[in-house]
């Protein structure tokens, strides 16, 4: 294989800070247009946003021996240091001490997405509503035999609409395509190696990437599927997705998924220790104030909150 050309410093540099922007959850759609015409400038752009596409220097764990000083205490500062790292990804080297995780390409160019902490709502041209989750990216395609949404990353919930000429309505992901019967439904896959579906109204139909036999969901159930499996389906106990009104309900849960769930709509990282990680929580949160769910959180659990910057929480007992 040919060695990849090699791109001037300056123009990496410009990349990095593109993706920065991009990915701030906070762009603009003129800054989104600023950047496509930057990358169509030149072919030099183009081939360092494709290198980008494959390795980005965002973080996604710390180390054990992470030094709570060292990180940015600004978001001017992490924002830097992210796109140093980013940099230092696209010249094939390795950020010290930080993980490193791909965002695809695919995620830039979605037709929807939501930043963090961000519910959107969107009427699609045959009547059908999408609301995007936090974090959410998916594209749409109408043709003449089908309606389809692709779900890059996220989580959507759906309400379709009856179509005059009968067309089916598809969701893809990953690990498959889901049917719609009629239905109104959430779709859910991010870094859990599969995807989940909950049907609110009607049916569904799973259709996983490398089975032949499909399942059909019935209405008040969810189940998880990967390319090859289907899960039994499992009762759900709501109408609709809490976070389409902006809440998160725990039921039993341990502590570390409900830091998990609230950190989907807050930027940042948190450290939680060993020990509590398995605390059992109940509970409604807002998702529109996840500083204030923290600190109930913290209040009914005797739990201590030390915050190192804006971006990075401790959390351990008191």
């Amino acid at each position: 294989m040919p060695a990849p050309e090699k791109i001037a410093e300056h123009i990496l540099d410009q990349a990095a800070d593109w993706l920065v922007t991009l990915h701030s959850g906070e762009v603009t759609d003129e800054q989104r247009r600023q950047f496509e015409q930057w990358k169509n400038a030149r072919p030099e752009h183009a081939q360092a946003i494709q290198q980008a596409g494959q390795l980005t220097a965002g973080i996604s764990a710390l180390p054990p021996n992470f030094q709570p000083s060292a990180f940015a205490d600004s978001k001017r500062k992490f924002n830097s240091l992210l796109q140093k790292n980013l940099l230092f990804s696209l010249c094939g080297l390795l950020a010290a001490g930080l993980a490193v995780y791909c965002l695809p390409w695919q995620k830039w160019q979605a037709d929807y997405q939501t930043g963090v902490g961000e519910v959107r709502s969107y009427a699609l041209q045959d009547g059908s509503r999408l609301i995007l989750a936090s974090g959410s990216y998916a594209n749409v395609r109408f043709t003449e035999s089908l309606r389809e949404v692709e779900l890059i990353e996220g989580e959507v919930y759906i309400e379709t609409a009856k179509d005059q000429r009968k067309r089916p309505f598809f969701v893809e992901t990953q690990y498959g395509s889901l049917e719609a019967l009629g239905t109104q439904f959430s779709v859910r896959q991010g870094d859990e190696s599969r995807a989940g579906v909950s049907v609110y109204q009607h049916a569904v139909a799973i259709h996983p990437r490398h089975q032949a036999q499909s399942r059909i969901i019935h209405q008040g159930h969810r189940a998880v599927f990967d390319s090859s499996r289907i899960s039994k389906p499992i009762a759900l106990t709501n109408e609709r997705p809490y976070w389409t009104q902006h809440l998160l309900v725990a039921e039993n849960w341990p502590l570390k998924k409900v830091l998990h769930e609230l950190y989907r709509y807050q930027k940042g990282a948190y450290l939680l220790d060993k020990d509590l990680q398995d605390i059992p929580v109940s509970g409604v949160f807002s998702l529109s104030d996840i500083p204030q769910s923290l600190e109930a959180l913290a209040f009914s659990h005797q739990l201590q909150l030390s915050y190192y910057s804006p971006y990075l929480l401790q959390v351990h007992k008191k």
